[in-house]
């Protein structure tokens, strides 16, 4: 940890990253939120519901 924050650059860097992943789970989550019950029937109509 010590090493990350010894230069401000990689900080930015690894908080810039963090920020990303988080950005992109939150974005997920709320598209399986909006979206998560048409995905299922589709999945019943195809046959392929065991998979949840």
């Amino acid at each position: 940890m010590s090493a990350l924050l010894s230069h401000s650059g990689k900080l930015l860097l690894a908080a810039l990253a963090t920020s990303a992943v988080l950005f992109g789970v939150i974005a997920t989550f709320d598209g399986w939120l909006r979206h998560g019950t048409d995905i299922f029937i589709a999945s019943v109509q195809n046959g392929i519901a065991w998979c949840f």
